[in-house]
């Protein structure tokens, strides 16, 4: 599957009165407020849209950033920084991000949650081509389709899920964290109702665009089995007939997948 931008997409480098080198460390710190960001912390940066930035921090915390004018193409750049004073991005002022050419100011700051940083990262990948780590999929692309992105921000391959649950927005996807960006868990949101998800045996997954990953994109599918029963019948002695061997595999319902994010 498609995973994460790589990290190095930000340089976490900070600055204030004076630069301060990247490799720089310190003693623990306590943020201004709490929709400050520790540009020392981030590890990934989205770019919905020209002046939107979506941020993920080593710690799994999630921000926007909003800039004051169109700055495009900055998640692009591998040597985009960001700049506050003592490293903090609070949206208060002399503070900016540098990188694609240009020095973009910062407006503000606010903290958002994983399935917020999920839709921005699915937005992304949408409105715009950049490069992407290798990843583990393989599958014929159909003639003429667009090349697609994601990452584990938002994506899965169920090849990789060990078990699932039922939860009250969709359900919950086990899945191995060594081929999921370290996460172990998904929640799967769905389009609408799936009652037969209470007496379902097994569930699968099948990709819209036929890439083996699911991420919320058009057409991506959860695909309800449910159990049978089946009559035995011995054809020595029809005597020994009997109506109760259970099998699986008999599709119960498919219900669309409306965005899937890793469970904190």
């Amino acid at each position: 599957m498609l995973p994460r931008l790589s990290a190095a997409l930000l340089a976490l480098c900070v600055g204030g009165l004076h630069a301060v080198a990247c490799a720089q460390t310190a003693a623990p710190r306590t943020a201004p407020a709490s929709n400050c960001l520790d540009a020392r912390e981030v590890a990934e940066m989205r770019q919905s849209d020209p002046r939107t930035l979506a941020i993920a921090t080593t710690g799994k915390a999630y921000f926007q950033i909003a800039l004051q004018r169109d700055c495009p193409g900055l998640d692009a750049d591998p040597h985009s920084t960001l700049w506050g004073r003592e490293g903090w991005i609070c949206g208060g002022g002399r503070e900016f991000v540098r990188g694609a050419g240009q020095d973009c100011p910062i407006t503000s700051a606010a903290a958002i949650d994983v399935a917020e940083y999920a839709r921005q990262s699915r937005l992304a990948d949408q409105n715009g081509p950049r490069t992407l780590a290798p990843v583990q999929v393989r599958g014929n692309q159909r003639p003429g389709q667009r090349g697609f992105r994601g990452t584990t921000s938002y994506c899965f391959a169920p090849r990789y899920m060990r078990s699932w649950s039922e939860d009250p927005r969709g359900v919950i996807v086990e899945v191995s964290p060594v081929h999921s960006g370290g996460n172990r868990y998904y929640r799967v949101e769905l389009t609408e109702s799936c009652p037969m998800l209470d007496r379902a045996s097994s569930i699968s997954f099948v990709s819209g665009m036929d890439m083996g990953i699911i991420c919320g994109n058009v057409g991506d599918t959860l695909v309800v089995e449910k159990e049978t029963l089946t009559p035995y019948v011995s054809a020595d002695n029809p005597m020994l007939s009997r109506p109760g061997r259970t099998s699986s595999g008999a599709t119960a319902a498919r219900c669309g997948v409306a965005a899937v994010y890793p469970k904190p």
